[in-house]
């Protein structure tokens, strides 16, 4: 499964994401603020970013602008997790070059369909090349969680 790294400094919440994340299948690595979430991420072998607006030092926004701006992050999936929910800052994270936007408390089943899809999406662009078996996988755990309209309605099918 994807590697997914957790950048934020509530301890609460991180650990919060790294049970839920590791509960659905993704090894992940947690970080407190974003120097360390840079080092980890030069180390290489991330597959997503989890981020939070509100960081020690540098803002989350600020990071996520400054990765976009530089080619070896620029298509790394991120997603701001985060309990600020101010119409500005959500818009000054999507400008930063954001992919997604969870506000926090979020349902578990939310923050992994979320960021599935954001790993089926980019896998599928130019020069971030999926593994057919992540792409098999990720498509099969999605139909899993989403049966077709009439199994769901209780219907049968001939």
């Amino acid at each position: 499964m994807a590697v997914i790294l957790v950048a934020d400094d509530d301890t609460d919440h991180r650990e919060l994401m790294v049970l839920s994340l590791s509960r659905f299948g993704h090894q992940v690595v947690p970080a407190t603020d974003t120097g360390t979430a840079s080092a980890l991420l030069a180390e290489g072998g991330i597959d997503a970013l989890l981020l939070d607006v509100r960081m020690p030092g540098e803002s989350g926004i600020e990071f996520c602008r400054r990765l976009r701006a530089t080619p070896e992050s620029a298509s790394l999936p991120i997603m701001f997790v985060t309990a600020d929910v101010n119409d500005h800052r959500i818009l000054a994270a999507m400008e930063a070059g954001a992919d997604d936007y969870l506000t926090k408390p979020f349902h578990r089943s939310e923050l992994s369909t979320r960021l599935e899809n954001l790993l089926l999406r980019r896998s599928a662009l130019p020069g971030r090349p999926a593994t057919a078996a992540t792409a098999a996988m990720l498509a099969a755990r999605h139909a899993v969680r989403r049966p077709a309209p009439a199994v769901r309605a209780g219907l049968r099918i001939a």
